[in-house]
């Protein structure tokens, strides 16, 4: 797995980061205030579950050695 700090291959253009990744955490947002109003979880138990859902994701990446061709 590669450093935290490696420089990204990917680089979001301008209509990513004004509109497209905002939207993303806002429509995250709303989903995880539902959850709290819907089930009473607290943010300690959103926070285990947002880890554990990147600990997943994290563990699914292919490796960028290569760029996917070895």
């Amino acid at each position: 797995m590669g450093n935290f700090f490696d420089p990204m291959p990917y680089h979001p253009t301008k209509e990513h980061l004004d509109q497209q990744i905002p939207a993303t955490f806002k429509t995250i947002n709303n989903l995880m205030r539902q959850l709290k109003r819907d089930i009473g979880m607290d943010d300690r138990y959103i926070a285990l579950m947002l880890d554990a859902l990147s600990r997943e994701y994290s563990a699914k990446q292919p490796s960028r050695d290569g760029f996917g061709f070895r």
